[in-house]
């Protein structure tokens, strides 16, 4: 029987399809729009059926799980939360791909939250908390993916890391550690989740090697980049304030980096990686990548 693979076309999801495929599986990957979506020709060159589906439309998803034995979800409306994406995907669309999973008979449900130990109240808190309490009440084996901040997001220009330029936001002090994790390592343990042959429950709370805060991570690519950083940075009192917004997009940035500040140590996160089979990459590993990257553009 197939695994189906929703957010396939995105960074985590599209991993997870294709270490699946490269491992024999059967995959089928719910794509909003079907061939016409983009982002589709790299899925179907691996061989995956494509299913035309959109999680804001439950009528489409009860044919996506049809003969389906685990869905694998890591679709999220972030980081745009266009139309009301939060609402609309996170909650509302995955406890319909829930519903639908569990009518059609799916064994096994994989989903992709984020961590527990960040629990300031958002209203993506109130989506991926309230469709892991539908999942634990469904009649599916459930894994529940908890990973901390990944590495590829959170140290990456998009979020003010900009390694580029050699400018770096630095949110609150800087000084609180966090497990960094790569989103490559967490595609490994969907996938690893996904295809394990024991019957659990299991909710994984999942970091990177070692813990590190902000300011230890620009050390880490300074030394890997061989530049200084300028540090400019963001007072958590401003997030407060970004935090009172009433726009759901803003008011979840906001509870992230104000967590972000806080840091998240995820405990016992080697012995986890190793139950699973997974080599955790570290910040390091990941600097040295943007190196060679950098490299070859040079090149």
């Amino acid at each position: 029987m197939s695994i189906l693979v929703v957010g396939a076309t995105g960074l985590v999801g599209g991993q997870v399809a294709q270490k699946l495929r490269r491992q024999g599986e059967s995959v089928r990957a719910l794509v909003r729009g079907g061939d016409a979506h983009p982002k589709v020709q790299p899925l179907r060159a691996a061989g995956m059926e494509i299913v035309d589906g959109d999680l804001t439309v439950p009528e489409t998803l009860a044919l996506a799980c049809r003969g389906i034995a685990t869905v694998v979800t890591t679709a999220t409306s972030m980081p745009t939360g266009a139309n009301d994406g939060l609402r609309r995907v996170d909650l509302d669309g995955t406890l319909a791909l829930i519903e639908a999973a569990e009518r059609a008979g799916v064994k096994r449900f994989v989903y992709t939250s984020y961590s527990g130990n960040i629990q300031i109240a958002s209203p993506l808190e109130t989506a991926k908390r309230t469709c892991e309490n539908r999942l634990l009440r469904s009649s599916m084996q459930n894994v529940i993916l908890r990973p901390t901040y990944f590495a590829e997001v959170w140290l990456s220009p998009a979020l003010g890391f900009d390694f580029v330029s050699g400018s770096v936001r630095i949110y609150g002090s800087g000084e609180a550690k966090g497990s960094y994790i790569s989103a490559f390592d967490v595609a490994d343990f969907a996938v690893a989740a996904a295809t394990r042959k024991e019957d659990e429950n299991a909710i994984l709370e999942m970091g990177g090697p070692e813990p590190l805060s902000q300011l230890d991570a620009v050390k880490v690519f300074e030394q890997a980049l061989e530049k200084k950083f300028r540090l400019e940075h963001v007072p958590a009192e401003a997030l407060q304030q970004q935090y009172s917004s009433p726009d759901p997009l803003q008011k979840t940035f906001a509870a992230l980096m104000l967590g972000y500040t806080q840091g998240d140590e995820t405990k016992g996160a080697q012995e986890t990686a190793r139950k699973y089979g997974i080599r955790l990459s570290s910040v390091a590993d990941y600097a040295s990548r943007v190196r060679g990257e950098s490299a070859g553009t040079a090149a």
